[in-house]
């Protein structure tokens, strides 16, 4: 029987300039190099397109797409799955990143992706969730990573400037904690940002400017947090800190940055099928009092990261390992990517 052939992958990068999908290009360009397949993109009036598939409810391109062809494609969030403008495109497999569907939601996820063979899910905790309410389509659990290019060893070393560096989304909780402990601590420097239109603005506690931070700054972003002791990080869900998440709480690559990094860090999750499987605890407990901050803090400024445990941990979590993880998921489906 003749193999299907995953052809190309697919990209948002010439039309999406948000900070949020430069790490998912830089994915992108880890398969791509490995699976030797070009690199084909969306175009700003495929939203449009789309816009009137989803009136009329019928799709004609799906008439249009060579059969046993397909394009992988990185979705930032499950819910873009029939809003956005791959929709129409019915020879996508999905990558799912963020998933905080509803049990209300899940129809028309799956409608999404009727006519493809499989969808892959990044987070644990979602991929139980959909199989927990009896999936139709054939799934797989592809966890988020970490690109090679960031790759540490036992010997790697960073120059600390900052005691902490507050980075992304922020926790209401650690807020608090982190003023109760700032007040106490005179001496002690963090950086935290503002943001002004689409780019995020550093400052030091002391008032000094850092910089600032936006698409295509990948660089500056990962040398901010190589100059912290410490970072503090949370699941999504944690603490009603994003209400339409439903309850979900899975890990984010930002996690893993911040070990590569060579950051200690100090942690608010829930614990859950993903927490468990990124070894969240083996990092920090969750932390459940100011007292715990406190000591977690003070230990922290105190003692060297241990970068022999990072590096060991991190092998199992670059993006190398997940091009592996499809080419065993692509030939379970008889699907091939070679010329």
């Amino acid at each position: 029987m003749k193999a299907n052939k995953l052809s190309a992958i697919c990209s948002s990068r010439k039309i999406l300039n948000y900070t949020y999908f430069d790490l998912v290009f830089e994915w992108e360009d880890v398969f791509q190099s490995a699976l030797d397949i070009p690199i084909v993109y969306t175009r700003q009036y495929d939203r449009y397109i789309n816009r009137i598939i989803r009136r009329v409810k019928w799709n004609p391109f799906s008439f249009f797409h060579p059969s046993g062809y397909y394009e992988f494609m990185w979705v930032m969030n499950a819910s873009w799955s029939w809003t956005n403008s791959h929709y129409y495109r019915v020879n996508i497999l999905p990558a799912i990143i963020d998933f905080y569907l509803s049990k209300e939601q899940l129809t028309d996820f799956y409608n999404a992706y009727s006519k493809i063979p499989f969808i892959l899910i990044s987070s644990l905790e979602a991929f139980n969730f959909l199989k927990e309410n009896n999936c139709p389509k054939q799934i797989y659990h592809f966890p988020l990573s970490l690109p090679d290019k960031y790759k540490i060893t036992p010997a790697t070393r960073f120059e600390k400037e900052y005691d902490l560096v507050l980075m992304g989304r922020t926790n209401p909780v650690f807020d608090d904690y982190l003023k109760r402990y700032v007040a106490q601590h005179k001496d002690f420097t963090y950086v935290y940002r503002q943001e002004q239109g689409k780019n995020f603005h550093y400052f030091t506690s002391k008032g000094e400017f850092v910089g600032n931070i936006n698409h295509n700054s990948r660089e500056r972003y990962i040398d901010l947090m190589r100059k912290s002791k410490i970072c503090l990080y949370s699941t999504p869900g944690m603490d009603g800190e994003v209400k339409w998440k439903n309850g979900f709480n899975q890990v984010t690559p930002r996690f893993l940055e911040l070990l590569s990094c060579g950051c200690h860090v100090i942690a608010r999750y829930k614990q859950n099928p993903d927490t468990d499987y990124y070894r969240l605890d083996k990092f920090s407990p969750c932390i459940t009092s100011y007292d715990e901050f406190e000591k977690a803090m003070d230990k922290a400024l105190n003692t060297e990261v241990d970068m022999k445990m990072y590096s060991e941990y991190l092998e199992n979590h670059y993006t190398t390992k997940r091009v592996e993880l499809l080419k065993t998921i692509l030939e379970k489906e008889n699907i091939t990517w070679k010329k």
